[in-house]
């Protein structure tokens, strides 16, 4: 599931670039919001969201979590943020489903 989760990233961050650089598209963060949500307003919060994680992800690293353990708790992180910052979508919600498939692969192997 860890590697999973390392490619969705990927291809996520992949496409984002795409769109931006290359497609040239102003609201690149449509897949966050709803039409009641204005994209500024989605750009922010989907940007704190993913501020958060980067910044967890570090802090985790520099007090010694091992490197995956700290990638699995901060994007459970990021996308327990998602889901109370932004109106409910699929893809923010395909993103939790990922989180705690991650966060109970990381507690098997624990010994759970």
């Amino acid at each position: 599931m860890f590697e999973a989760l390392l490619v969705v990233i990927v291809i996520v961050h992949l496409d984002l670039e795409y769109r931006i650089w290359i497609a040239r598209r102003e609201d690149v963060f449509v897949k966050y919001r709803d039409a009641k949500m204005a994209p500024m307003e989605a750009a922010k919060r989907a940007y704190l969201a993913k501020a958060v994680w980067l910044l967890a992800l570090i802090l985790l690293q520099y007090f010694g979590v091992e490197f995956r353990s700290a990638v699995v708790f901060s994007f459970a992180l990021y996308a327990v943020l998602l889901q109370l910052l932004l109106p409910f979508k699929i893809y923010n919600a395909l993103n939790l489903v990922l989180a705690l498939a991650c966060l109970v692969e990381w507690w098997m192997k624990r010994g759970g």
